[in-house]
């Protein structure tokens, strides 16, 4: 569980100058007055529990954020497929004996109104059900620079109720929270997502509005068993400004195999503020007996974009996540994994099939 805003934009990347992967075809590297040239890489991108994966993009650089625990940390590189090279920076350690003092999970970096925001669900060490959702802001153009201030928790002020997964999407010219949360605290671990307007970065102005709630067999998936039902991990997806916009979550229990991502979609032209309005609920990314992929999950996404000698530019769109090589193993490291993104003709995402590791897959446009 443990970890969402995007309209993917194209922002031309440098080429690279380190090699990737082999093929077993033979040499996939292509030299140039450059250098050798990526061409292939394999997931995971990096070895070890890197659960709850999110990337953000500016200005030719990516920054990698994942589930840490006790602190915040930020990964930066100009090339997804040598995410393993990156230098990690720690960004943040919340001091103790806060209410935000433990269990920091899924964090996520916005860059709005001028900002660096880092949105984190964190808890008060030793409090059961304590978990909520915290604001910090850097005005540095390098967000793994700079000084990050603790801005608060974020929470809408009729409803405090234990919540996770914090993003942004902006929907028009307004931004909206979209969280993982609970409805009161006897209704304990059923998690549904909700919405709420921003009047800033760090400040919801009403009410919270109930968007998806796990109502699906599908949803409810604990490790062996359908349990209360679970939806979290909420990111907004758009092709384009004209394009519908999707909130991409994952459904049912992390530990579980068939945890999966899956899509709400909002009725063209209408506002995000009304529960009814968001449709089209499905599951869109499943777990692959065939390919040993099982609980995949936790979604971020990213554009790759090239510009060719004739001024053409190209762009891919990708998504990571997390998943485990085992079944039946709740305890298994989540590795960061990352496909590329199709669209199908009526503007949704086509995630296509969970791919297993080890295999050679094309890099993105601009590391190639």
């Amino acid at each position: 569980m443990r970890n969402k805003f995007l309209i993917l934009m194209t922002a031309g990347l440098p080429l690279l100058s380190t090699a990737c992967q082999k093929s077993s075809q033979g040499d996939t590297t292509i030299n140039t007055e450059q250098g050798a040239l990526v061409k292939y890489f394999q997931n995971p991108l990096v070895n070890g529990d890197h659960a709850d994966p999110f990337v953000a993009q500016k200005d030719g650089n990516y920054y990698f954020l994942s589930t840490k625990g006790n602190r915040v940390a930020i990964a930066k590189t100009k090339a997804m497929s040598q995410l393993a090279n990156a230098i990690e920076t720690t960004v943040w350690t919340p001091p103790e004996n806060t209410d935000h003092s433990a269990d920091l999970w899924a964090p996520e970096l916005h860059f709005l109104a001028g900002k660096w925001y880092i949105y984190v669900a964190a808890a008060q060490k030793g409090v059961d059900d304590s978990n909520r959702m915290f604001v910090l802001e850097n005005e540095n153009a390098d967000p793994t620079q700079g000084m990050w201030n603790f801005k608060g928790k974020i929470a809408d002020s009729g409803n405090d109720q234990w919540a996770i997964d914090g993003s942004v999407a902006t929907i028009g010219n307004k931004n909206y929270f979209v969280w993982s949360g609970w409805e009161n605290p006897t209704e304990k671990y059923k998690q549904y997502i909700y919405l709420a307007p921003m009047s800033n970065p760090w400040t919801i102005s009403g009410p919270r509005i109930k968007i998806s709630s796990p109502t699906n067999d599908w949803e409810k998936w604990e490790p062996t068993f359908l349990g209360a039902g679970v939806n979290e991990g909420p990111i907004m997806l758009q092709r384009d400004a004209n394009s519908p916009v999707f909130i991409i979550f994952s459904a049912s229990r992390y530990s579980s195999d068939n945890y999966c991502l899956a899509q709400i979609q909002l009725k063209t032209g209408s506002d995000p503020a009304i529960a009814e309005n968001w449709i089209n609920k499905k599951q869109v990314f499943v777990k692959s007996d065939k390919n040993s992929v099982y609980g995949p999950g936790h979604n971020g996404f990213f554009t790759s974009s090239f510009t060719d000698q004739n001024g053409m530019v190209k762009s891919e769109n990708w998504f990571i996540y997390h998943a485990r090589s085992t079944p039946n193993n709740p305890g298994q490291a989540r590795t960061t994994r990352m496909q590329q993104l199709s669209w199908k003709a009526d503007g949704s995402p086509d995630f296509g099939t969970a791919i297993s590791t080890g295999i050679n897959l094309p890099c993105p446009i601009n590391e190639q």
